[in-house]
C-alpha cells in the first residue's frame, strides 16, 4: 500500500528576522512537502490523517524526474519517502481541531467518553489511537 500526501510546515521566523523582512503576525510563509509512506505506515495514516493533524516523519528526500511527454521537457520534483509516521495530537486535540474547522457546534453526544465496548472511559494516555 502507498499513500501520496502533502505535509504543510509553516515557517517560523526569529523576531530580528521578521523585523528586518518586515514580517506581521500573520503573515508565515507554508512550505509544502510531498510524502510517499509505504505499508503499514500508510494504512495508519490513510486512517488517522487528515488534513491540519500534527504528524511528525522521519525518512530520506528523493528526487523523481521525467520528462514531460506533452511538453518534452525535463522535470524534477522533490519527495520525502517516509519511513516513520507519527501523530503528534491526541484524539481529543484532533476532535477540537476538527470541530473548529467546521465551525461551532452545540450538538454535544454523550456517547464520545466512553469506550466501544461499554466498559467505562477510554485510555487517555494514547489519546486512544492504540486502544
Amino acid at each position: 500500500v502507498v499513500l501520496n500526501l502533502s505535509l504543510a510546515v509553516k515557517r517560523k521566523y526569529h523576531p530580528l528576522e521578521r523585523k528586518a523582512r518586515n514580517i506581521q503576525s500573520g503573515e508565515e510563509d507554508t512550505d509544502w512537502f510531498p510524502l510517499e509512506i509505504w505499508g503499514r505506515d500508510a494504512e495508519f495514516a490513510s486512517k488517522y490523517v487528515d488534513k491540519g493533524c500534527r504528524i511528525g516523519v522521519t525518512g530520506s528526500m528523493t528526487i523523481d524526474s521525467w520528462t514531460d511527454k506533452a511538453t518534452g521537457e525535463y522535470r524534477e520534483r522533490p519527495k520525502i519517502i517516509v519511513k516513520h509516521l507519527d501523530i503528534l495530537e491526541s484524539r481529543a486535540e484532533g476532535s477540537l481541531r476538527r470541530q473548529n474547522r467546521r465551525g461551532p457546534s452545540f450538538y454535544m453526544g454523550d456517547d464520545d467518553d466512553e469506550s466501544d465496548d461499554g466498559s467505562g472511559p477510554k485510555s487517555a494516555g494514547s489519546g486512544g489511537f492504540f486502544d
